[in-house]
This record gives structure tokens, C-alpha cells and sequence, in this order.
């Protein structure tokens, strides 16, 4: 009996141990991500060697790897006409040269982000194998960081070049175009590059948003960026090249998000702001006239596209002539688009020879009923009486404190019939005939003044033909309701600007999209007011416009110009309801 009870203690204790081992066991598929990239044990040859022989090297890993787009990401300096070829072999990964190396050269093997480990693909970022075939490896580097010239965001992707200062038959700005670069990188995310084993010469560099990839600065699309004097490398003493090649270790990390937000010339990274550069990139001007476009969009009207401001364009009637009087012209803000009205023309077709200085930029051929329909649907359609199209400047049935109230119709007016029946309404009292201005050449938009209470309510009405365009088509009955807001819905800023040197600037308010809100220039110390601001996100921007042309303008390589310099205020501001904000600006 007392063995059975033993026997029978002995069960229930190791029933007791094993349930308590059974809740002490994780079940499977637990634990943290691994976000650990692969670590560089050994190289063969060592990374760094002088005196390489044969074609071939080999990096070993602590993880089981795999190389990611590899001919797209590896960049060899100097360049090689044929791509090595890459092999994983377990752990590690060989590299073979396809062509015979040069002697007395130091090489780099640049990774970018090819090599992550195989199951949660974590890069080793920016890895670079150096080696020489000479009796040393030069040890001089370049850093720096490729930057939109217009909003300062870090570009990236984009190929760096070096080009040594050896070139006497070509010249600086000819080179992109005609040799390619002696070294190459390549941007990362933060639009940070690097050069490693660099030889002891000045360089010209370039940065290219190479389309075609094919190295040269041969598409109009595009992206340029260069220094406009030579560059010498620095030597950034390191442990071993091994350990300074996982993200740019080397070097201290740009803080993205700051950068991103301040915007300023200044860097977040004190090791670039003190010996790196910077490579502010942009796309070259269109300075060719060419005709993009010529159109007929609706009837009686006439589209042209330009590449260029359009004012000496001329035009030469070839057939069916159309007399002058018959067009009334209408050029876009920037004159690179005219628009042609006519005045119901007899002929049915045009042939112009469009050009500017002489040249020719084309010849149009244009049906000026661009209408697709069938001849009997035309026909059935004829009968419909056809009316004016118009539209409002009014947003949300809402008009600001210190806006106008104006109506843009599809046509030029020829008449307005203020009769009494026209109304404008503001709150109870009601206005008879208002009074109407036309505020553009060609009499398509009207303005109506009256003066703009706050929180209020307003109801204009014009009756039905009330205008009448040059193509006598008459307005259906036009009515428009909207209000104001009370003062206190709006927000209000002061900003003081204070320039170091007098000379042009354009000062713009942008929403969080960078979409233009407000637009004025200055040339010295001034105070802007900025009135009824609807609460949002703002932030400010300078631009230092060198050729007062009130706009931004890119570089210009072949004149050895760069692009206009930009500048964003350090903050964002936030824009409150019933809120007065004062800032200062010194730059």
C-alpha cells in the first residue's frame, strides 16, 4: 500500500512539473523582427590591399545573404566597359572581373543597398571594396550630398561624377556631355554620396539624374548639378575599411526628419557642413522656341502652346483667309500659351505658318469645327439654341473680407443689358442694376464691386441674356449665393524681413502641399501684413531672384551659372482662428 501511494505521488508530481514547463514554453513564430544587416567577417584579398593580382575577390558574412538589383546598384570606379560578375556562394560572395585591370590603379566597388541578409532582406548599406593594383591604395575621399535646388529635398539616386583636371582640349562645361566621369557614386535616401580611394588630384564634380543611364549629360529631361571650381579629396583616417562601410558609419548620420523640415543651406551633419560638399541639382532651361501645340477645343476658339513666352510669335494666313478683326487674343500669365477668340468665321478651315525671328516653328492645320459628331446629330442639334458658359471665383459659396467677386465667361462680351431686373442682394437690403467692370483686355471677366462686410450674406442676380458676346450668344439667368465669414474665423501674421545685402527677393507663403498662397518682392529690410488667413500649416520662402524676373530660375551649365538660391524659414508656422502672429526673419 505504502509503495502504491508513492508510485501515485511520483506521477502527480512530475504531471505537476511538466504542466509547469508547459506554460513557461513561448509558442513558435514569437520573438523580435530581426533588423540586424549583415556583418563583413572577412574579405580575400583584404579590403583595402595594394599589389591585387588575378580578377577576382571574395567577402565573407556572418549570415546566409543575397545581392538585390546588383546591376543596377554596383558602380565601379574607375569605370569599367564590361560589369563584373557577382556569385553568392553561402555566406559569402565573389566578385569576377570580366576585362584586365589597369596597372598603378586604385578601384572601388561600390554596393549601395544590394547586399541584405535572405529572410528579412536588411541592407549593408553603402559597402564599398577598395583595392589596388599599384604598390599603394590611395586614400583620399569626397563627401557630400546632392540637393533639389528649388525645395531643398534630398535627391536620391543620383550619380555623382568626378572628373579629373587632365582635359586641356575640353572644356568644364563640355565634359558631362562628351567623356564620362573617372569616378562614380551614387546618392542614398539622404541624398548623401561618397567617394573612397581617391587619388591625390583636383576634380571636377557633376551630379546627373542619369535617365538612360548611360553616364553622359545627353537628355533634355535630364537633372544637372556641379561646383563650379575644382575640389580636392581629404584623408578621413579609419580603423579598418571593413568597419567604416555599414550606412556611411564614418560619417555622421544627416538627421533626415530636421532636415527635411528647416530646409536651411546649413547641413544636420557637422562632419559634411565642415569638409563635404554640396551639389544643388535642377533641370536646364528650355531656351528653344517650339510650337507644342495648336489646337481648335471649342468652336470660335483657337489654342497655341509654346515651349517659350509666345509675344514675337508672328502668324501667316496660307489659305482661307480670316481677317485680323475676326481674333481677339489672350496670352497666359507667362505668355507661353495664346489663346485665339473668333468672331463667327465664314470658312470652315485655317493654314498658318507660325513663326518667331524668322524661324519657322511649324505649320498649322486646323478644322474650326471640332466638333466629332455625325452630320445628323449636328443637324438635330442645330435648332438648340446655344447658351454663354461662365464661372465664379467664389470657393465653397464663400468669399474672403478682402476679396472681389468676378465672373469669367467662355467668350468675349460685346454688351451688357443692365436691366432693372438685375439684383444684388446683402442680407434683407437688396440693390437694384449693380454695377459691373471689365478687368481684362478682351472683356471675358467682369468684377462686380460693392464693399465686403464680414458675416454676411449675399445673392446676386443677373436675368436671362443679360450679356452677350461678340458671337452674339447671350447668358442664361446667372445666380450666385455665398456669405462671408466673421474676422475671428481668420488668423493674422506680421512677418519682418530683414536681408544681410540689399538686392531682388520673392518672399512666398506656401500651404503644406508648397502650393503658392501669397506671393510679393522686396529688395530690403520690409514688413509684410497678411490679412484673413484661413487656419492651416504655413511656411516661407525666399527666393533670391538675381535677374528680377519675379520668378525662380535654374542653372545654366554651358554659362557656368547656377541655380537661383533658395531659403526656407526654420518653422512652420500655425495659423489659428482669431490669432495675431508677429515674426522675424534675418537672412
Amino acid at each position: 500500500m505504502l509503495k502504491r501511494v508513492l508510485h501515485l505521488s511520483a506521477i502527480l508530481l512530475l504531471a505537476i512539473a511538466m504542466n509547469n514547463c508547459a506554460n513557461s514554453i513561448t509558442p513558435p513564430g514569437g520573438g523580435p523582427k530581426d533588423e540586424t544587416a549583415p556583418t563583413v567577417i572577412e574579405t580575400n584579398p583584404a579590403n583595402g590591399s595594394a599589389n591585387f593580382i588575378g580578377n577576382e575577390f571574395i567577402i565573407k558574412f556572418n549570415e546566409f545573404i543575397s545581392l538585390e538589383n546588383i546591376q543596377q546598384s554596383a558602380l565601379i570606379s574607375p569605370p569599367m566597359a564590361k560589369m563584373p560578375d557577382f556569385k553568392i556562394k553561402g555566406k559569402s560572395i565573389q566578385v569576377k572581373f570580366n576585362e584586365e585591370l589597369m596597372p598603378n590603379t586604385t578601384y572601388s566597388v561600390y554596393f549601395g543597398d544590394a547586399i541584405t541578409d535572405i529572410t528579412e532582406k536588411n541592407p549593408l548599406s553603402n559597402y564599398i571594396y577598395i583595392f589596388s593594383t599599384g604598390k599603394f591604395v590611395d586614400s583620399l575621399s569626397i563627401f557630400g550630398k546632392v540637393i533639389n535646388a528649388f525645395n531643398l529635398e534630398p535627391v536620391e539616386g543620383a550619380y555623382v561624377g568626378l572628373y579629373k583636371d587632365n582635359n586641356d582640349t575640353i572644356e568644364f562645361d563640355s565634359l558631362p556631355y562628351l567623356i564620362p566621369p573617372y569616378y562614380l557614386s551614387k546618392t542614398d535616401k539622404n541624398g548623401k554620396f561618397r567617394f573612397s580611394g581617391l587619388s591625390n588630384n583636383y576634380f571636377f564634380a557633376f551630379g546627373l539624374n542619369d535617365k538612360n543611364s548611360n553616364f553622359f549629360f545627353d537628355q533634355p529631361v535630364e537633372e544637372i548639378a556641379f561646383l563650379d571650381s575644382l575640389i580636392h579629396p581629404i584623408f578621413i583616417p579609419t580603423i579598418s575599411l571593413d568597419t567604416i562601410n555599414s550606412d556611411s558609419s564614418d560619417i555622421a548620420t544627416l538627421d533626415t526628419n530636421s532636415f527635411k523640415k528647416e530646409k536651411s543651406f546649413t547641413t544636420d551633419s557637422l562632419f559634411i557642413e565642415k569638409y563635404g560638399i554640396d551639389l544643388y541639382m535642377f533641370t536646364s532651361k528650355d531656351t528653344i522656341q517650339r510650337l507644342l501645340k495648336a489646337v481648335v477645343p471649342a468652336k470660335n476658339k483657337i489654342l497655341f502652346s509654346f515651349s517659350q513666352p509666345a509675344n514675337n510669335v508672328t502668324f501667316k494666313k496660307l489659305k482661307y483667309q480670316l481677317s485680323d478683326s475676326l481674333i481677339l487674343s489672350e496670352y497666359s500669365a507667362n505668355s507661353d500659351t495664346l489663346v485665339w477668340y473668333l468672331n463667327n468665321p465664314t470658312i470652315d478651315s485655317l493654314e498658318l505658318l507660325i513663326k518667331e525671328y524668322g524661324d519657322t516653328l511649324g505649320i498649322a492645320y486646323l478644322k474650326l469645327d471640332p466638333s466629332k459628331k455625325s452630320a445628323r446629330v449636328r443637324e438635330k442639334e442645330e435648332g438648340k439654341k446655344e447658351f454663354l458658359s461662365w464661372k465664379s471665383n467664389i470657393s465653397s459659396s464663400t468669399l474672403e473680407p478682402d476679396g472681389k467677386l468676378q465672373i469669367t465667361f467662355n467668350q468675349p462680351m460685346i454688351k451688357f443689358n443692365n436691366v432693372d431686373s438685375s439684383i444684388l442682394v446683402i442680407n434683407a437690403d437688396t440693390i437694384l442694376n449693380p454695377e459691373i467692370i471689365f478687368v481684362d483686355s478682351i472683356r471675358r471677366t467682369i468684377e462686380i464691386p460693392f464693399k465686403v462686410e464680414e458675416e454676411t450674406k449675399y445673392y446676386i442676380s443677373f436675368p436671362d441674356s443679360a450679356f452677350t458676346s461678340w458671337n452674339n450668344i447671350h447668358s442664361k439667368e446667372i445666380e450666385i449665393r455665398f456669405k462671408t465669414l466673421p474676422t475671428s474665423d481668420y488668423g493674422f501674421l506680421t512677418l519682418k524681413l530683414f536681408p544681410h545685402e540689399k538686392q531682388n527677393y520673392i518672399i512666398q507663403m506656401l500651404n503644406e502641399k508648397e502650393e503658392i498662397l501669397n506671393e510679393a518682392y522686396f529688395s530690403n529690410d520690409t514688413t509684410i501684413t497678411y490679412n484673413y488667413i484661413k487656419p492651416q500649416t504655413v511656411q516661407f520662402k525666399i527666393i533670391f531672384d538675381d535677374n528680377n524676373n519675379h520668378k525662380w530660375d535654374p542653372g545654366d551649365l554651358t554659362k557656368d551659372l547656377q541655380p537661383e538660391k533658395v531659403q526656407y524659414f526654420p518653422k512652420e508656422i500655425k495659423i489659428r482662428a482669431n490669432w495675431e502672429i508677429a515674426e522675424e526673419w534675418k537672412f
